[in-house]
């Protein structure tokens, strides 16, 4: 067997056993007490303490306990793929394009793929996913996590958390609690009213804490109603470890730890990267360290704390399998394989936004196009990402990852127009006047533009993290206005972490939003371009102009670091986030929270809901009433009974995507658990589910699309008995328009997506024929992926 099979059969091994890696949180609590029994203090505190301060190959460390044959622990970056690795392990696309997708299936499976490339380095926490709220567009890194939504950001967590935890990596649900905004992030506090904090901010973690056994959660630099998380007792200790029951371990964010007492004794278990400030010279010097054997002496706070700290990071580890056999750290494992590749691309695809389309796309009958703008060139790839030239794939700061290559839309564009003998040419820099010289004579005229934010420690072309403004970048309106001006058939591609002002928005015949996808960024919006792969994203925010919005970020220039004087960032809106707000106020968006249109057309129908033991079951009719196969995304929205006051008029409670063929039509269910069907109670401190009056279910493809009603009561009495009310589609109109799409066949499109078959059947056929198969055949099967 030559080494590329052995490594291929190694991984379908690996995934063969992932199940034995499963332990219960009991079990695992059984083995770490036993294990922690004669550990000393000196000990116990090099476990909770992180010493490189940075300077390693891990962006955090943990010593190892020589005497005990414990290695130490590696923490690395992030959610968009493993940083530091040199290129050699997959950029993935953003965390906010895998919600785009509304795809669970494809979402665990991204997951898996990630939690392979860190368990194959060694690396025992990835530092991801990142699950906080976009509640203002310009927030620097709303690229790196799920939405507006913390239903959808909470289904999106658990999909990820599961698909990293299954190959033994332990997954680091963050930033809890809040962390919503970057300017000032280490010296502000978010001011939430507490049924807001339950179900819009905690409400993602708990989803994860509960459902996907999390094994641990990064806390935030923010302070919430004025105390800083890493020293807020209640939020860590009471709500998360208490009321929440997590069982895993909290670690600090990087250097947001400003002393011992309050931190440690708040229930915070480990302190990263370890050092008081950043730098080499803080190595070894901390604010925990020896200073906790100082408070337990003093009676500060008491040696159980210590216990409770060192057990908990160790139960963690037995629960998630790596107190044994766990590699050695090698950050540099070529991971970056075919594999990885073909999902990042479907990813990216499948997150592609399709905004408007009068008749151009897909692209066919044309002969020759003109791709317009700098975004469409290859990437600078500068350090962290910070600068915007060339085509944006991801954002900068943390979250993103050391590119090996960016697939950029020019040679992507160029390379599949040969197949249809289509001319392509180009103009590489966002200069109207050349621009529109190489649109005049075009038949179709393509312009890519962009924006981009990230981390607050980074500032790009003036925004310090948080965006300044929505504006596309680098004068990208004249850039679409001079092409729409002298051709007509003008479509705009915007690569950006949120949304953008679109005043072209009538003067173009199409507009596709591809967000941040990744490494095989050109090549997955070729295949959107061209009608390879019909769209299938949808917006997981509201698309409308900042002005628009109840909140928005605070540029204040002052308090640069921690401490008692911050920024106050009012959360005012309370529960009414996004789509709630545009509801509430009666605000036309751009696009509504869940919008995305197809190169085909569906229709929904036959909504029943019966209201059963473990909640509301909803079933509804999905048909494909257009020529080519695509896939729809039927979105549940609830209207609580009327004994909840002051509430939104309707919340997000379920979605599901279905992949149909011309013509085919599908039955969906869809269950509404019981925490959905509640709301949090301030008096009495915790859900409660309505037990009189009436749910009003809707049901279609967006927020401001439901044509589809029921009403079930809370009690159930009239559970199976709901009379169907069909509302007229207020957007009918604009689900597709001017399809152009005969030569996609529903095999090509079918091809293109992840087969719905069992995980467990399908690594047992890979097992069954592992010394017959083509070893590309073995690899894909021991990934899962087609």
């Amino acid at each position: 067997m030559n080494r590329s099979s052995q490594v291929s059969y190694q991984l379908l091994l690996f995934f063969l056993s992932a199940n034995t890696l499963a332990m219960t949180w009991e079990e695992a609590d059984a083995k770490a007490r036993e294990w922690c029994a004669d550990l000393t203090n000196e000990e116990k505190i090099s476990l909770v303490t992180g010493r490189e301060n940075m300077t390693g190959v891990c962006v955090g460390s943990i010593d190892p306990i020589e005497r005990k044959g414990f290695k130490g622990l590696c923490l690395q970056d992030g959610p968009a793929g493993v940083r530091f690795a040199k290129g050699t392990a997959t950029s993935w696309q953003a965390g906010i394009n895998n919600a785009a997708t509304f795809d669970r299936q494809l979402m665990r499976k991204v997951g898996e793929a990630q939690g392979n490339e860190f368990y194959q380095r060694g690396i025992n926490f990835a530092l991801g996913p990142a699950m906080n709220i976009q509640r203002a567009p310009a927030a620097g890194r709303i690229w790196e996590s799920f939405g507006e939504d913390p239903f959808l950001a909470g289904q999106c967590g658990i999909e990820v958390v599961k698909g990293m935890q299954s190959s033994g990596v332990i997954a680091t649900s963050k930033h809890f609690v809040g962390n919503d905004q970057e300017n000032n992030r280490g010296a502000s506090s978010s001011n939430i009213p507490e049924q807001a904090l339950w179900e819009v901010y905690i409400e993602p973690f708990y989803r994860v804490v509960k459902e996907a056994e999390t094994n641990a959660i990064m806390s935030s630099y923010n302070a919430v109603n004025g105390t800083y998380l890493v020293q807020n007792k209640r939020l860590l200790t009471d709500v998360l470890k208490g009321k929440l029951g997590f069982q895993g371990m909290v670690m600090s964010d990087w250097w947001s730890i400003y002393d011992v007492e309050k931190s440690f004794g708040a229930g915070m278990d480990m302190n990263m990267p370890g050092g008081k400030y950043w730098g080499p010279d803080y190595v070894g010097d901390s604010f925990w360290g020896e200073h906790i054997q100082e408070c337990i002496d003093n009676g500060v706070f008491p040696q159980e704390r210590l216990d409770d700290a060192a057990l908990r990071i160790i139960r963690t580890l037995y629960k998630a399998g790596q107190m044994e056999d766990y590699p050695d750290v090698n950050l540099y494992v070529d991971t970056n394989n075919e594999e990885n590749t073909a999902l990042n691309r479907k990813v990216a695809a499948d997150s592609t936004v399709l905004l408007k389309n009068e008749a151009v796309l897909p692209i066919k009958g044309v002969k020759k196009i003109a791709i317009i703008g700098k975004d469409a060139m290859p990437a600078n790839f500068c350090e962290d990402m910070k600068c915007a030239d060339g085509t944006v794939a991801l954002g900068w700061g943390s979250g993103t990852t050391d590119f090996k290559y960016v697939a950029d839309p020019l040679s992507s564009i160029t390379e599949r127009a040969k197949k249809d003998n289509i001319e392509i040419v180009s103009s590489g820099e966002d200069d109207a006047e050349a621009g529109a010289e190489v649109a005049k004579d075009a038949d179709l005229a393509i312009v890519f533009v962009q924006a981009d934010s990230g981390e607050e420690y980074i500032v790009v072309e003036g925004n310090k993290g948080d965006r300044l403004n929505l504006d596309l970048w680098h004068n990208g309106n004249e850039l679409v206005d001079a092409v729409a001006s002298v051709n007509e058939n003008t479509i705009v591609v915007i690569h950006a972490p949120g949304p953008v002002n679109v005043p072209f928005l009538d003067k173009v015949k199409g507009i596709v939003f591809a967000g941040m996808p990744g490494q095989e960024s050109g090549n997955a919006i070729a295949d959107v371009l061209f009608g390879d792969v019909n769209p299938s994203g949808h917006l997981p925010y509201t698309w409308a102009p900042r002005e628009d919005f109840p909140t928005d970020v605070n540029y204040d220039p002052s308090l640069p670091g921690g401490g008692e004087e911050k920024t106050q960032y009012d959360y005012n809106e309370g529960l009414f986030v996004g789509y709630r707000w545009f509801d509430k106020q009666g605000i036309d968006p751009t696009f509504a929270f869940g919008y995305g249109l197809s190169y085909t057309t569906f229709e929904y129908s036959n909504l029943k809901a019966q209201m059963e033991e473990d909640g509301l079951h909803v079933t509804l009719t999905v048909s494909n009433t257009g020529d080519v196969a695509g896939a729809a995304v039927p979105m549940i929205f609830l209207s609580f009974p009327d004994v909840v006051k002051d509430y939104p008029s309707r919340l997000f409670k379920g979605f599901d995507k279905v992949l149909l063929e011309a013509g085919e039509s599908k039955e969906v269910k869809i269950l509404v658990d019981n925490h959905d069907l509640s709301y949090y109670d301030v008096d009495a401190a915790d859900f409660v589910k309505p037990a009189e009056g009436e749910y009003t279910v809707l049901a279609g493809s967006n927020a401001r699309d439901l044509p589809l009603k029921v009403t079930v009561s809370a009690d159930g009495t009239n559970a199976g008995n709901a009379e169907e009310v069909t509302e007229e589609c207020s957007s009918e109109e604009e689900e597709v328009t001017g399809v152009n799409g005969d030569d996609v066949t529903a095999e090509d499109s079918a091809e293109d997506d992840v087969q719905e078959i069992d995980a467990d059947a399908e690594v047992e056929e890979a097992e069954d024929s592992a010394n017959e198969a083509d070893e590309a055949e073995l690899r894909k099967r021991a990934y899962k992926l087609y």
